[in-house]
């Protein structure tokens, strides 16, 4: 279970360094070291680059989670 949550750390890592957070040495230094973590950081790093592609693109603009009105107490309908 461990290694599975540093492999998923070090891809969000990677995914937010290739989205342009960090300096390009930054970034760079951080895929450098993931990429020592094997395989499966490498996997769940394209996956989540590849998701945040698609969010950029606007494939999930029609799946918005639903925001509750607040009523109160002098306004309600």
């Amino acid at each position: 279970m461990m290694k599975l949550l540093v492999h998923a750390l070090g891809a969000w890592f990677v995914v937010e360094a290739a989205s342009g957070r960090y300096p390009r040495p930054v970034a760079v230094g951080l895929t450098m070291l993931v990429s020592r973590l094997g395989a499966p950081a490498t996997a769940l790093a394209m996956a989540g680059y590849g998701l945040m592609r698609l969010k950029e693109a606007g494939a999930f603009e029609r799946v918005q989670p639903q925001t509750r009105r607040r009523r109160t107490s002098g306004n309600a309908r």
